[in-house]
């Protein structure tokens, strides 16, 4: 994603440390994909609106002491959003807030209810390289994962690949990335490139970590039940 990065620094300290935080904003693509939905003329329509309104999306993530938290600025602002909206995130992996707690994530699961989350592990397996690349004069290393999709009875494995910088040494990124020994900015999984756009350091922004103590987070089993009975319900 060739996109300039703003960096403001309102000091010389870095991040959190000074008792501020940071916030980076993430604009997305995404990209078209041989052979994807070409047997369904409907879902290649919406892909390819999809693909034009990916690039009016932003998305924040905000780093504080006690982990971050990544959200689509549209989807808080509006209480509904329209069919496409929804078809456009769900094809960049987005379902929903994403809150790091350092030793975990946690999902939101909108369709469940606005304070229903599902607890994850962190993203791990990562293969780290040698290979670099400067986004906007920062040197930036590259990391592999995978990201798998289980559909019925089949596993569908898709590259990740990201690129984190050590000198900005938040180890976040977009939808729930993170764990690597620098903050990344720039994320694609499969057809689907997150880019960060502006780093400003030392913000005002936060958000409120006792808030959380008021969400239901759901295992893995749980989750399945409540998914379960909502697909019964709508049947």
């Amino acid at each position: 994603m060739n996109k300039i990065i703003v960096i403001l620094i309102l000091s010389a300290a870095v991040g959190y440390s000074q008792g501020k935080n940071v916030t980076v904003a993430y604009g997305l693509i995404i990209e078209k994909e041989t052979g994807l939905f070409d047997n369904n003329a409907m879902l290649k329509s919406m892909l390819e609106k999809s693909i034009l309104e990916s690039k009016k999306l932003t998305f924040q993530l905000i780093i504080t002491e006690n982990g971050s938290k990544f959200f689509n600025e549209e989807m808080l602002d509006s209480d509904i959003a329209s069919h496409s909206q929804r078809f456009t995130l769900a094809m960049a992996n987005y379902m929903g807030i994403v809150i790091n707690l350092k030793e975990k994530l946690l999902f939101q699961k909108e369709m469940l209810g606005e304070n229903i989350y599902a607890e994850e592990d962190l993203k791990n397996n990562w293969i780290l390289t040698n290979e670099t690349k400067l986004i906007d004069k920062y040197l930036c290393y590259k990391a592999t994962n995978v990201y798998t999709v289980l559909n019925g009875s089949k596993i569908f494995s898709h590259p990740v690949i990201a690129w984190y910088c050590p000198k900005l040494p938040f180890p976040y990124g977009p939808v729930g990335y993170g764990n690597l020994p620098g903050l990344i900015l720039e994320l694609r999984v499969r057809n689907t490139v997150y880019g960060a756009k502006n780093i400003k350091l030392n913000s005002d922004s936060n958000f409120d970590i006792k808030a959380l103590e008021k969400i239901k987070i759901l295992d893995k089993k749980q989750l399945e039940e409540a998914y379960y009975k909502l697909n019964d319900f709508i049947d």
